[in-house]
């Protein structure tokens, strides 16, 4: 199989290495926050590639480095929406980020299993067809971590199926924002990878 460059920002949000420190930190709440942060980058990524350059004054504050497409995570999934972001995608984002603000104004809160079985639900109802397995398919409950030595199942700890869930969800985010970038003419590819 060839590989190829994509010259998009999909590394924000897929990079493997952002979930295997994700599951490094061995707490809920860091583990949601992060997992929420990394899905916050993927519609930082989408808006940035559907919002006309001439336009992008209008949904940015600061300025240089500093600045950022919409300040609020429910602003940027709105106006993501709004700008043809399937609902089924959007969803388990509005979900995680619920959880995400639970943990952030209640002291108390600890996640549910009806949290992750949710989740759980709603990344699985987003599909993605391609023509041929990307293997982000599901059940997620059946997906498997494997990092030193040992294998996690997702449906075994809060942190391994937030995680894994969301690591599949952001690939078929990924893969989605490929095709809906080829379908619009936009998707900017390199060279061969070796």
């Amino acid at each position: 199989m060839a590989y190829v460059q994509v010259n998009h920002d999909f590394i924000k949000f897929i990079d493997p290495e952002l979930y295997a420190n994700v599951l490094e930190k061995k707490d809920d709440g860091d583990c949601i926050l992060r997992l929420q942060l990394i899905c916050e980058r993927f519609l930082s990524v989408y808006l940035k590639e559907r919002i006309a350059p001439e336009n992008i004054e209008f949904f940015t504050s600061g300025k240089g480095k500093g600045s950022e497409i919409l300040r609020h995570f429910n602003e940027r999934l709105t106006t993501s929406v709004a700008s043809g972001l399937p609902a089924e995608l959007a969803r388990p984002l509005k979900h995680l980020n619920k959880i995400r603000n639970e943990f952030a104004h209640n002291l108390d809160y600890e996640i549910k299993n009806v949290d992750m079985s949710k989740y759980f639900e709603l990344v699985d109802a987003f599909k993605v067809d391609v023509g041929t397995p990307h293997g982000f398919e599901g059940p997620i409950k059946d997906f498997e971590i494997h990092a030193d030595g040992k294998v996690t199942k997702a449906k075994d700890s809060f942190q391994a199926g937030f995680t894994a869930a969301t690591y599949a969800l952001m690939t078929k985010a990924g893969i989605w924002l490929a095709n809906d970038l080829n379908n619009r003419g936009q998707l900017n590819l390199g060279g061969p990878l070796h």
